[in-house]
């Protein structure tokens, strides 16, 4: 007896959704062909117009001289320090957060909390700037990592919340009946069912950190210096060095789009929790 293999079925409507999706990713993916190729271009192959995509010698010498004009390994320490620092302090602070407003139904908090993750992360910028400088931290680690903490801790809210929110509350009921705390309902309870949220939040703060440019710019120094501000000592008064920029660049972008294929599983996970209880 033969069983049949049932395949999905292709609708008009996954086809049209099919379709936008591609047109939205196709510019992401122009300008990333556009950065790895170029990095693998001599400069008057850059400069050629029109543009050759494809009809041109590859050459390393962008990534020599990439790695020969700044120290690569101690930008992407300090990369490495701020991104991971800043994830694990995010969630700290804001997986607490989450579970008060989502046991204690806090709604008017994650409305003002989300209403701060909509704007825009430059706004907070020269308060932040004002601030470390009074205190004396600008140019250390302490200060990037409190500054993209508090642009990312909104989202690691706001995707726990939605974790939180979707654990019945009999299992909460049920083990303060069984004698634990409130600390140990958020303890033995609703961290171990939350841990999908967890690795997702501190994946999308650790690319929002590892990608940073402009508060690294501002706030860090010559020893802080971040992988994202290295690729701007390619810019030059009266000239730019594409070719050893779009190398430095496509290096940064690396470890972010593996991060992101092996991850993407909890990527999507969490974003989408909560939408169907």
């Amino acid at each position: 007896m033969s069983t049949r293999i049932r395949r999905p079925r292709v609708t008009l409507r996954g086809l049209a959704f099919g379709a936008i999706v591609l047109l939205l990713l196709l510019p992401a993916g122009f300008f990333f062909f556009w950065m790895v190729s170029s990095s693998f271009k001599q400069g008057v192959d850059i400069y050629t117009m029109p543009p050759k995509w494809f009809d041109f010698t590859p050459t390393f010498d962008n990534y020599a001289r990439a790695f020969e004009r700044t120290p690569f390994l101690k930008y992407a320490g300090n990369s490495t320090i701020v991104a991971v620092a800043s994830s694990l302090l995010g969630l700290i602070v804001g997986v607490p957060a989450a579970y008060t407003i989502a046991r204690y139904n806090q709604k008017r908090l994650a409305v003002s909390l989300l209403t701060a993750r909509l704007l825009p992360g430059v706004a907070f910028l020269v308060p932040f700037f004002i601030l470390f400088t009074q205190v004396g931290l600008v140019g250390t680690f302490p200060a990037l990592i409190l500054a993209h903490v508090l642009v990312t801790f909104p989202l690691t809210v706001f995707i726990m919340i939605n974790f939180f929110e979707s654990i019945p509350d009999e299992l909460y009921d049920a083990a303060e009946v069984d004698g634990c705390t409130k600390l140990g309902v958020f303890f033995r309870v609703a961290l171990p069912l939350t841990k999908t949220g967890m690795v997702t939040s501190a994946i999308l703060a650790f690319i929002f950190s590892w990608n940073d440019f402009k508060m690294a710019l501002i706030l860090s120094s010559a020893e802080t210096r971040t992988l994202p501000v290295a690729v701007y000592n390619f810019v030059h008064e009266a000239s730019l060095e594409w070719g050893p920029m779009m190398a430095y660049a496509t290096v940064i972008t690396l470890p972010i789009i593996i991060v992101t294929v092996f991850a993407q599983k909890h990527i999507v996970t969490g974003m989408t929790a909560g939408s169907i209880k």
